[in-house]
């Protein structure tokens, strides 16, 4: 049976790097240097290693589908733009701060 969703990280020369199943439809990333920020259509925001794209925290819970995530200059937040309208502010950190 195929994975549904998942994950691909390549090089900037198209090399796969990694790939990960993804259990949740991803409506929303944003990259930082370190991590991939995720949000779902399961309502969950997720954080990942950028590298080997594992989970750095458990998911965040939302509550509603995730539209928009941004990481502000700063990495102090995350921004969480949500279906029903209303914009979440996400302490952020080093992953094991958050």
């Amino acid at each position: 049976l195929q994975d549904r969703f998942g994950l691909h990280l390549y090089s900037v020369n198209g090399k796969h790097l990694s790939s990960v199943p993804l259990d949740e439809e991803v409506t929303a990333m944003c990259l930082t240097e370190d991590f991939v920020v995720l949000g779902t259509m399961q309502c969950e925001l997720e954080i990942r290693d950028l590298q080997s794209l594992r989970a750095a925290v458990p998911p965040v819970p939302m509550r509603v589908p995730v539209h928009s995530v941004s990481v502000t200059k700063e990495k102090s937040h995350i921004l969480v733009g949500l279906e029903d309208g209303k914009l979440i502010v996400v302490g952020a950190g080093q992953p094991a701060e958050v």
